[in-house]
């Protein structure tokens, strides 16, 4: 989602990761901290594209860090800018459209978690995003972001999948077309407590990216790809390696 970003997710977004037991940005933080350690980026400046409700830049704020949170909804921003305190003032959201979006300085580190770059499902828009943190980002600094990989589109994006929350309920209805590499997942949410709310709805697009198209168009837009590697984020045995973990420099 680039343009208007999600508006019904965002409400509910943090309650749905959380009955999960950990949300994303606490399961993927170690890889994240351990890349950074590992490329010896001091504490500095960031940007996290496709921030959401602002989890993982909140964290990097309470380390020390200082950036921006970026993301096109407006609801996701709201609800970042709602848990703002404290330290968590090093970080700055703002509602932009990552293809085009623009900082008030260059940073050291930009992130884009949680395969938020498999949201740009044209191969034109993953340019522009690419073009755009390459333009943000200080001589030498580091991109950091993950992917949903094939095996992660065939194995977990062809079926439905129900969350049951004391809230609400999260209904996953999952297609994906291996021949044009898309998927879909019409999201269905049912609130439980308030007899007020309504069925929401949301349509959330991804293209599943091969590795040379990633590899290919990251060094045409300057980036020297520095890792590309498979992982698996939930620690189960069984599952395999469902993303991929990409480190580029500028």
């Amino acid at each position: 989602m680039t343009r208007a970003g999600y508006t019904a997710l965002p409400v509910y977004y943090d309650r749905w990761q959380k009955s999960y037991g950990k949300d994303y940005s606490t399961l993927i933080a170690p890889r994240f901290y351990a890349t950074l350690q590992r490329y010896q980026v001091p504490v500095s400046t960031f940007a996290d594209v496709g921030c959401g409700t602002g989890t993982l830049a909140l964290m990097l704020a309470q380390r020390g860090w200082k950036g921006f949170g970026l993301d096109a909804s407006e609801g996701m921003i709201r609800e970042a800018r709602a848990k703002v305190s404290g330290s968590d003032g090093h970080v700055q959201f703002l509602q932009q459209d990552m293809r085009t979006f623009t900082l008030p300085g260059p940073v050291r580190v930009i992130s884009a978690l949680f395969d938020v770059m498999n949201h740009l499902t044209r191969l034109r828009d993953l340019n522009a995003t690419l073009r755009a943190v390459h333009r943000g980002l200080l001589p030498s600094g580091l991109f950091i972001f993950d992917t949903n990989n094939e095996h992660c589109f065939t194995t977990i994006w062809n079926k439905t999948e129900t969350i049951e929350h004391r809230d609400f309920t999260i209904i996953l209805h999952n297609t994906y077309l291996p021949a044009r590499r898309l998927a879909r997942c019409h999201v269905t949410i049912l609130p439980k407590q308030d007899l007020r709310a309504h069925r929401e709805q949301e349509v959330v697009r991804e293209r599943c990216y091969t590795r040379d198209e990633m590899t290919e168009t990251l060094a045409a837009a300057g980036f020297r790809v520095l890792e590309g590697e498979d992982f698996n984020f939930t620690g189960g045995p069984g599952v395999g390696d469902l993303k991929t973990w990409w480190v580029a420099q500028k």
